[in-house]
């Protein structure tokens, strides 16, 4: 039995969003029906790189005691499960989860690079061309995936990768144009990017107010995902840095190899 079971009151929809530097929460009040949405009520937002876990609880707790509200009145709690920040993305579930299996919310999961890419399709003028999302990824790579815009809708041209900057070009050659470019991805790599569209008129970098979805924007795309009883895990699309690095981490901490894989197995369980 979830809490939607034991009140007509519809309840809250919770949104979270730790996948990159900016932690974002909305909570919006939902509407009666499968369908009904969820109205706007509150947000946070904090640009604090790998520290979610002293941010994200405090914060939900401090949104619902200024509105009178309780956990137990949150319905439903979707969060985004990447691609993005590792850490981010580990304490912003683990967070979820902990707080659906306490309260029985249902859960849903949300992708970064759609979330990115719907604002900017509702929002930008030109109702035509395609978006790509750029999300950060280290090591001269971006995750990054391209969209249609038709209607004021994204619809994805294929699936989400790890594309290396000197690869861009090649990934970018066969998109629609224009082709507007959008996310911290970007903008860790602005140079890059610059020089890029200097050669290719048919490239829009779009300002800084775009590296991150509004929260509003993520309590809509939230109110419109599948929210169930199970479980949700991180999207990561590529190894972890300790993953990558396994064996000389290990050889520091005087721990074999296969050790230090026992145990980085068990820290990837789904929570």
């Amino acid at each position: 039995m979830t809490c939607a079971d034991c009140s007509s009151d519809p309840g809250l929809l919770l949104a979270l969003n730790g996948a990159d530097e900016r932690l974002q929460l909305a909570l919006g009040s939902l509407a009666p029906g499968a369908a009904g949405g969820a109205a706007f009520l509150a947000a946070q937002e904090w640009t604090v790189p790998g520290s979610a876990v002293r941010f994200l609880a405090p914060g939900i707790k401090q949104v619902l005691d200024s509105l009178s509200l309780a956990a137990k009145d949150i319905r439903r709690i979707a969060c985004v499960v990447g691609p993005g920040s590792f850490t981010g993305l580990r304490m912003s579930l683990a967070l979820a989860q902990g707080l659906a299996a306490a309260t029985g919310a249902q859960l849903a999961g949300l992708d970064h690079l759609e979330l990115l890419a719907s604002e900017a399709a509702q929002c930008l003028e030109e109702d035509r061309g395609a978006v790509a999302a750029l999300v950060w990824s280290r090591r001269g790579q971006v995750y990054a995936q391209a969209y249609t815009r038709k209607a004021g809708q994204a619809a994805p041209l294929g699936p989400p990768q790890v594309v290396a900057l000197a690869a861009l070009p090649e990934f970018f050659a066969t998109l629609p144009r224009p082709l507007s470019l959008l996310g911290g991805g970007l903008r860790r790599n602005l140079a890059f990017f610059e020089e890029l569209a200097g050669r290719d008129p048919g490239l829009r970098l779009l300002p800084a107010l775009w590296d991150a979805p509004r929260a509003s924007a993520l309590l809509d795309l939230a109110s419109r995902a599948a929210f169930g009883p199970q479980a949700i895990e991180p999207v990561y699309l590529r190894a972890s840095d300790a993953e990558d690095n396994i064996a000389a981490i290990a050889a520091g901490r005087g721990l074999s190899a296969a050790e230090a894989q026992a145990i980085l197995d068990r820290g990837s369980r789904p929570i």
